[in-house]
């Protein structure tokens, strides 16, 4: 994995947990369908093989 491919998986993760850090200080169905949506562009991404994800956090 390239460093500029950890680092673009790093900012994405960064923006997942800062949306599911939103819904849990202000839990509002908008914050949910934020969270859910960031979740599943993350998933649809990594199914796609458009975003590396590094082996140590992959489950097997």
């Amino acid at each position: 994995m390239s460093r500029i491919d950890r680092l673009e998986w790093s900012q994405k993760v960064a923006s997942l947990n800062e949306c599911i850090r939103g819904f849990q200080a202000n839990p509002s169905k908008e914050q949910l369908d934020r969270a859910i949506s960031e979740l599943r562009a993350y998933a649809d991404a990594a199914k796609g093989g458009e975003m590396e994800i590094p082996s140590r956090f992959v489950a097997n």
